[in-house]
């Protein structure tokens, strides 16, 4: 069943034509937040917010877009005011974020079995945290135009801006980003010193990496362990993989469905 179908079907009350709809989104919504916010709670709750606004405003889809490009523009709307996270109010620049890397808190040796999956946690957490570093909208227009790899015309009509302004964006983040790496990852840079094996000791001890509640490397749909682009921008972030979530996002929608807080 094609998505207008389930659109319309959805609008007269079909509750299993709804569930589907939400089915097809969620993912790539939850994905887009999370990218966006760091940390998972927030994305978790951002993720809700952001599929009841699709649900409310489900009757103003005039099908002008792809559908896809329609959720994507309600949820960059309100990850842009989302309030100010814990990690922003930290990273506040990239010079503040270049010193922390410079200090270690713990052994730079780290030799446990979980070594390599907390290495992978330490990895993404760094690189997503980079972004927090960038005002929000290069973040977003990062996250669409470098790991999602939206067209600038796709781009700019989810940001409600110009391609050309969009391209802008696009173009400084990659800038900015690009020289930040250049100058402190070791995996972007080889000639850099800083490697994440080392500072998995010092994560531990700031509490970056909570053993049995890691935010991101254990809750992947893929992991390339190896990529052709891994020492290019896009490859560090492309090589992530798509984060899952075991939140039943349709379930609770439902609830608030039965108790008439939406869909009225």
């Amino acid at each position: 069943m094609n998505e207008l179908q389930l659109i319309k079907e959805s609008l007269e009350g079909n509750r299993k034509s709804l569930a589907t709809l939400i089915n097809s989104i969620q993912e790539y919504v939850f994905n887009i937040s999370l990218r966006f916010l760091w940390d998972r709670l927030d994305a978790e709750d951002a993720t809700q917010e952001i599929l009841v606004k699709v649900i409310t405003n489900l009757g103003k889809f005039e099908n002008k877009s792809k559908f896809k490009t329609w959720v994507y523009r309600i949820a960059t709307n309100y990850l842009i005011n989302f309030k100010k996270t814990d990690i922003e109010k930290v990273l506040v620049s990239f010079d503040i974020y270049a010193e922390d890397l410079k200090t270690f808190k713990g052994p730079k040796e780290y030799n446990l079995p979980d070594r390599d999956l907390l290495e992978k946690e330490l990895k993404t957490s760094c690189t997503l945290a980079m972004l927090q570093c960038l005002n929000r909208e290069h973040r977003v227009a990062f996250i669409l135009g470098s790991i999602l790899k939206l067209k600038s015309t796709i781009g700019a009509e989810v940001t409600n801006t110009s391609p050309e302004n969009f391209r802008k964006r696009l173009e400084k983040s990659r800038k900015v980003l690009g020289g930040f790496l250049n100058t402190n990852c070791g995996v972007y840079n080889p000639k850099n010193s800083c490697r994440c094996n080392a500072r998995v000791n010092s994560a531990l001890k700031c509490g970056r990496i909570v053993k049995g509640n890691l935010n991101f490397a254990d809750k992947v749909e893929f992991y390339n362990e190896e990529m052709e682009e891994l020492g290019s921008l896009s490859g560090i972030y492309q090589n992530h993989g798509s984060f899952k979530n075991n939140i039943d996002f349709v379930g609770q929608l439902n609830e608030l469905i039965q108790s008439k807080k939406i869909m009225q």
